[in-house]
């Protein structure tokens, strides 16, 4: 992983794996999409990233799933904007090597997982 500045960041190409940060602070995970003047698209790995068309459709489906245990779909292609703006803001950039390791990780939590269903 390495840190950059926000001129750097921008200069990177879509799809690179990051998070804002500040000193010793990391942000959410979040995958970077297309550069816009002074400001990017980008899509959230967490909570941000439940399939819904609007705000309202957001809070529904995650209080129902709250509720009653439903389970939320996911989707890993919808990006909004940043929209922050801020010059000084720094990133930390996931390296290629950086994105296997989580990979094989994923993997492994993946395959324990189905095997207890097993």
């Amino acid at each position: 992983m390495k840190i950059v500045d926000r001129k750097t960041f921008l200069a990177l190409p879509d799809d690179t794996l990051f998070c804002k940060w500040e000193p010793c602070c990391f942000g959410e995970l979040t995958i970077k999409g297309e550069s816009l003047d002074n400001d990017f698209r980008e899509q959230q790995i967490g909570g941000e990233a439940v399939k819904c068309n609007d705000s309202g459709e957001f809070s529904e489906l995650c209080n129902r799933a709250a509720m009653t245990g439903a389970s939320v779909e996911l989707d890993f292609y919808g990006q909004g904007r940043d929209g922050c703006y801020d010059e000084d803001q720094m990133f930390a950039v996931w390296e290629t090597a950086d994105v296997a390791m989580l990979i094989e990780r994923l993997i492994l939590c993946m395959n324990r997982k189905n095997k207890t269903r097993e």
